[in-house]
């Protein structure tokens, strides 16, 4: 089940989000009947792109993505970093 949630929300984010980086699921939890799932997305940096497009320099967003019971993508905000790193 976990592994499913992941692919799912590793596509969605591609999709949606357009990622050009690499996607990592940093934590998935079961949130009542549907799960939330807190990504980390290595977006390009799009102020250093438009100066010398030559640059490839990526920066890291964090997104919150909820899900039904069935899978589907219900919502996604941008986070501000992960919980443990709030937390500690």
């Amino acid at each position: 089940m976990i592994s499913e949630i992941r692919d799912k929300v590793k596509k969605f984010i591609k999709d949606v989000i357009e990622a050009e980086g690499e996607v990592r699921i940093v934590t998935v939890e079961k949130d009542g009947d549907g799960w939330i799932a807190e990504a980390e997305v290595a977006e390009k940096n799009q102020y250093l792109a438009s100066i010398k497009p030559e640059y490839r320099v990526f920066d890291k967003s964090h997104y919150i993505i909820k899900l039904n019971p069935d899978l589907e993508v219900i919502s996604y905000k941008r986070g501000e970093g992960n919980e443990a790193e709030k937390e500690a």
